[in-house]
């Protein structure tokens, strides 16, 4: 996690760029009303119909435990393997599921709004920029996390195409991340 900022809300979407992360950030923002964070029953798939395909929500219980919930279509076709259920630990090295783990903990527990936007790596690899947004949930069995990124792949300087990119690989984001407060003093 580089810099981070707590910010208030008009700033924290005006700083979204990705179509589809403003739309579910709205949708967010409309189904929480004056409440901290919505409930998992408030979210409606036909709502945000444009972020489904890239969407990934995490359960965090009571004890702290954090696992995939579901993860949109074509993650799950990009990767041809389904997720649920996996961990951060199961899915990336330990140094990137540490702070994977901490940043959702945060998202879920403070609650908060997360915005993270830089250079996407695979590897050490630079492969492009990227924008990635987390929002908190409440169920009956704990707190969540729903969220999505977008990719820009660098482009190939010969052909001006993108670069082609492994898509099974998981892929690592690395920029000031921005954070919405959603109770007071939650800084």
């Amino acid at each position: 996690m580089t810099g981070h900022s707590m910010i208030e809300a008009g700033e924290f979407r005006d700083r979204l760029q990705a179509p589809a992360l403003l739309k579910l950030f709205d949708y967010w923002q409309s189904v929480r009303g004056a409440r901290p964070m919505p409930t998992w029953s408030d979210i409606k798939p036909e709502n945000m119909a444009i972020v489904l395909p890239h969407i990934w929500v995490w359960r965090v219980s009571d004890a702290d435990e954090v696992q995939l919930r579901l993860v949109g279509e074509s993650i799950y076709q990009a990767l041809s393997r389904d997720l649920r259920g996996k961990t951060p630990e199961d899915l990336y090295p330990a140094s990137i599921s540490a702070e994977i783990r901490t940043r959702l903990l945060k998202v879920a527990r403070l609650p908060a709004g997360n915005l993270t936007v830089g250079d996407v790596f695979h590897d050490r690899e630079k492969i492009g920029t990227g924008e990635r947004l987390a929002l908190p949930y409440a169920d009956s069995r704990g707190r969540g996390v729903i969220g999505a990124s977008v990719l820009a792949p660098l482009r190939d300087p010969a052909t001006g195409q993108p670069r082609l990119i492994n898509p099974k690989a998981f892929f690592t984001l690395v920029g000031a991340e921005a954070w919405l407060p959603l109770v007071p003093d939650a800084a």
